[in-house]
């Protein structure tokens, strides 16, 4: 391992670190920054072919309209999500959202689970593509929520089903040239991500409440919070072991919202008033469904268009995903906010109001995003080799201990990347190539890759950035990130010791 060439690879994502965690400064000042020293070590240290100027601008120019179209494509998503946030406090219907959701239950802390975690599983299978966050974030800011916060806790619930994501594509995909190899099946992919995934859903929730509260914010509810853990950690192993991997997320984020209603209507929960949401005798403007009218579209179009489509339209579904797979969950969402806008009843002038301030508040996060993009496109490029550097360099090091390493590389390919698939594709062979040298079982290797790049979606600046233009926060990256890395820091330890457990001990000849 040459330390030198490492640390080079590994400069841009510290530039970014340093810059939004340690100097406190705006991902949009920080990415441009970032973007600059990226392409200085693509023409110059990592310009592996010798190229020329002129040759190194034909490679490279790709890769800087793909991130400006791919940025594009996230902030079209942004738009819609905070277009809904925005037309609700128009309106006064947010007032009318939290009534809704405190007539489930009152408490603050069930409200956070439910919405914060569950929510987030369901749509991540039902679209994935960054919706779990951009949905969940402004929902909980709906509620009262602190902003900030509210995107930590949304992040954090998309941490684990992103392994699955939209009807299970990341690891289907993601996965597939251990399949191609005949070195495994889909199914046992799928049921070893679940054995991961399941231990992450069992603690998320004690995370989000601390996240949200505080130490204080336990008082009362850890029969609910063990409940909710268990529940959704059981749903979770079955519907990834036995029924498969395009109905793991949102089958698993469904069932945990219903038995979380249910143990909350027929057990109940101790609720000191400090964490009791009084909206529930608020007096309401509007009905539960028309106040909930985007969301409540969201819930039944997300998932239908992704399944039902090409069932009623042959290559339906394939002609939707012209531009992009995030193109027709941008569309869904936008096409949801006017549905809401006709349900609450609002004029075109008022909705083209909503619409013109919103888009002020989000064009300027296309700088950030198409920059950030940019730089993740150059470092996985073949023609700089930062990102397999950094990956192969890792794994060089570790040894025996290479299963808690590849979750550690799929984080960071996630991180870099922004998608747990992008991760999965990126190091799947490395990881093929390093259990076979090491006599290694290559299941779960992949599997600890492949929960650890659903984890590292919890830290990725792209993500973090999207999350925080959906509730009016760009420019607290910092504060965001702050709490994610604690929670993440927390799960990749349980994950790696997983890895070692699983690959050394406990299923070394799993599928073999």
């Amino acid at each position: 391992m040459d330390f030198l060439n490492f640390l080079m690879a590994l400069s841009p994502i510290v530039v970014v670190l340093v810059g939004i965690l340690g100097f406190k400064k705006s991902a949009k000042t920080v990415s441009p920054i970032a973007l600059a020293w990226t392409l200085i070590l693509a023409f110059t240290y990592f310009n592996l072919d010798g190229l020329t100027f002129a040759e190194n601008i034909k490679v490279l120019d790709p890769l800087v309209w793909k991130g400006i179209k791919e940025g594009l494509k996230i902030v079209l998503m942004v738009f819609g999500a905070f277009t809904i946030l925005n037309l609700l406090r128009e309106t006064g219907a947010i007032e009318d959202v939290k009534a809704t959701i405190a007539q489930i239950s009152d408490d603050r802390r069930v409200q956070v689970v439910i919405i914060g975690m569950m929510l987030p599983i369901f749509l991540e299978g039902a679209a994935g593509a960054g919706a779990p966050a951009a949905i969940a974030a402004p929902f909980l800011v709906a509620l009262g929520f602190n902003p900030t916060t509210s995107i930590a806790i949304a992040l954090l619930g998309d941490a684990t089903p992103a392994s699955f994501g939209g009807a299970g594509l990341t690891t289907i995909n993601g996965g597939a040239a251990l399949v191609d190899a005949g070195l495994a099946t889909v199914a046992q992919n799928a049921a070893m991500a679940g054995r991961f995934h399941m231990f992450g859903v069992l603690v998320i929730p004690f995370i989000m409440v601390g996240m949200a509260f505080g130490k204080k914010g336990y008082k009362g509810i850890l029969p609910y919070l063990t409940f909710a853990g268990v529940s959704t950690c059981l749903t979770m192993f079955v519907l990834s072991n036995f029924v498969g991997a395009e109905v793991t997320s949102m089958g698993t984020g469904l069932i945990s919202i219903l038995l979380s209603v249910a143990y909350v209507k027929l057990v109940g929960v101790k609720t000191p008033d400090e964490f009791r949401n009084e909206s529930a005798n608020h007096q309401r403007k509007y009905s539960s469904f028309k106040a909930m009218s985007p969301y409540v579209y969201m819930l039944v179009l997300l998932p239908l268009i992704r399944y039902g489509f090409p069932a009623v339209v042959e290559n339906g579904f394939a002609i939707m995903c012209t531009f992009g797979y995030i193109f027709w969950v941008d569309l869904v969402i936008l096409v949801c906010g006017i549905l809401g806008a006709l349900t609450l009843g609002v004029d075109f002038k008022t909705y083209k109001a909503v619409c013109k301030r919103t888009a002020s508040g989000v064009l300027p996060v296309l700088i950030t995003m198409g920059s950030l993009l940019i730089v993740a496109y150059i470092m996985q490029s073949s023609s700089t080799g930062m990102m397999n550097l950094l990956a192969s360099d890792i794994a060089a090091v570790v040894g025996r201990f290479y299963p808690a390493a590849a979750v550690l590389i799929g984080s960071s390919g996630a991180f870099i990347t922004g998608t747990g698939l992008g991760s999965n594709i990126m190091f799947a062979q490395m990881h093929i190539d390093a259990a076979a040298s090491l006599g290694m079982n290559p299941i779960t290797i992949f599997a600890g890759q492949n929960a650890g790049a659903s984890l590292g979606n919890l830290i990725c600046p792209n993500n973090t950035v999207a999350a925080c233009a959906t509730v009016d926060q760009v420019g607290n990256e910092s504060d965001v990130m702050k709490k994610t890395f604690k929670a993440f820091a927390i799960i990749l330890v349980l994950y790696m010791v997983l890895a070692m457990l699983y690959t050394r001990v406990l299923f070394p000849n799993f599928g073999m």
